[in-house]
């Protein structure tokens, strides 16, 4: 995916999103764990990250609403 193609992503609120760009192998830093992440940009009215099912998976996740609190076991 490049940001010269038409690419969209449907996004919670059912809302059709045209993808400006994907950054792949991106660092992330939750507390004291770096993980790479593919991360896809759009237009949207405030930051918000979202994670999908796929990395839910990968990184055994739980979440934890009502706590506000995400809990996965890093592949170090």
């Amino acid at each position: 995916m490049s940001s010269t193609d038409e690419s969209s992503i449907v996004i919670v609120d059912q809302a059709k999103k045209k993808v400006i760009s994907l950054i792949r192998m991106t660092p992330l830093a939750i507390v004291d764990t770096r993980i790479l992440v593919d991360l896809i940009v759009i237009n949207a009215f405030r930051a918000e990250l979202l994670v999908g099912t796929n990395w839910l998976r990968r990184y055994s996740a739980d979440l934890f609403f009502n706590k506000k609190r995400l809990v996965f076991k890093s592949k170090k």
